[in-house]
This record gives C-alpha cells, sequence and structure tokens, in this order.
C-alpha cells in the first residue's frame, strides 16, 4: 500500500485529498465536493445476514465511486474513540470497509484523534457538535446546514491541509 511519505505529500495538492466522518452519516469533504451521505438500513438483506448487510455494501461501492471520481490520492478520517457501544460498534464497521477500500484503491489513509480535530478547528478539544458546526461556518464560510456530520469532515480536511502544510 502507498505510505505517506514526506515525498509523496509533497506532490499532493488540496483537491487530492477528501476527509471522511465515517458512520451511517457518512458526512464528506473534498475541494468541489461536499455533504453527508446516508446508508440506512434494509429489511431486504436476507435474514441470517442481518438488516445491516446491503448497507455496509451500498457504503463500499459510495466509497470507491468518490475517490475514484474524485482521483484522491490521500484519505483523512477521524480515529476511534470509545463510546455508546452500539454506535462504536457502527463506526469501526464503516472504519474497516474505509481501511479495505483504500489498501485496494492503494491510497494512504491518515487518522487524527477527535480531541486534536476539534482543537485546531475550535480551540477546545472537548467541543460539542453545536461549536463544531457554528466553527465550520465561521471559519471556513461553508454554510454546513446544521450537518454535523459534514462539519466534522470539513474540520478533518482542514487538519490535514494544515498538518500537512498544502
Amino acid at each position: 500500500m502507498q505510505k505517506l511519505t514526506e515525498e509523496y505529500v509533497r506532490q499532493l495538492g488540496r483537491g487530492d485529498v477528501m476527509a471522511f466522518d465515517v458512520a451511517t452519516h457518512c458526512g464528506f469533504y473534498t475541494l468541489g465536493d461536499y455533504g453527508t451521505k446516508h446508508f440506512p438500513p434494509t429489511e431486504k438483506a436476507p435474514k441470517y445476514m442481518g438488516p445491516d448487510y446491503a448497507q455496509h455494501k451500498a457504503f463500499r461501492n459510495w466509497l470507491i465511486e468518490m475517490l475514484t471520481s474524485h482521483g484522491i490520492k490521500v484519505v483523512a478520517a477521524e480515529d476511534v474513540v470509545f463510546g455508546h457501544f452500539i454506535d462504536f460498534r457502527k463506526l469501526c464497521e464503516f472504519r474497516g470497509i474505509l481501511f479495505e477500500v483504500c489498501q485496494t484503491l492503494n491510497i494512504p489513509i491518515v487518522t487524527f484523534k477527535p480531541t486534536d480535530i476539534k482543537k485546531h478547528g475550535t480551540g477546545n478539544g472537548r467541543a460539542d457538535k453545536k461549536m463544531m458546526i457554528e466553527f465550520a461556518e465561521k471559519r471556513y464560510h461553508i454554510d454546513v446546514e446544521g450537518d454535523d456530520n459534514l462539519a466534522d469532515a470539513l474540520h478533518i480536511y482542514m487538519y490535514f491541509i494544515h498538518r500537512y502544510k498544502l
């Protein structure tokens, strides 16, 4: 898999980076395209597979399309920190898919601690969703329309740009 070496980073432009706040409601941000994609469970999946089965496949297919159509060369995402069990499990499942897709497409992935993202974005490592939304709009002049998933993806993108001096 491609490594995020200093030489590789020197070749990157801001449009080569895509950030994700991975979950059932997946916030994403890259230059020219951003939003939140929802992957609801389906009852059409075979019962023995569980209702989330098609959800994972839909996420994987969408992710491949997004990364290839935008020519993405590096992915930035929030790291996993333990939280509510159900949410934590879902986050880990989607994160695993993100890692598998990036490895398949030979795209390096960088993860950041939520506290580092919040500190960079708001100055407060313990910022809540409301503050993250407010600062996304105030600092970066992008209307996230109250969507904390998009706000997080924007902050992850900007933190990557800052950290790697793009």
